[in-house]
């Protein structure tokens, strides 16, 4: 598995579950386990699938937790300053 691939994918899908419920951290997750899984043709499959499966456990995990709290436990420190 390419670490770097799925870190992106991984970003990507946080991303956008955030954007999608404004920012909040339960409708995200809710919005990420009705997220399909990537189909068996699809590239970088086994990232994608291992990325949003990060990504559910993460937001399962942070439900109570700010959304800056998400985005710094993934790296993104710098979006996360602007959610404080």
């Amino acid at each position: 598995m390419d670490h770097k691939i799925y870190q992106q994918h991984l970003q990507e899908y946080v991303l956008e579950a955030l954007e999608k419920k404004n920012d909040d951290v339960p409708a995200a997750a809710d919005y990420l386990l009705n997220k399909k899984k990537p189909s068996i043709l699809a590239k970088y499959r086994k990232e994608k699938k291992a990325a949003l499966e990060r990504a559910r456990k993460l937001f399962a995990e942070s439900r109570d937790r700010p959304a800056w709290i998400v985005l710094k436990s993934i790296g993104l420190d710098d979006l996360a300053k602007e959610k404080i």
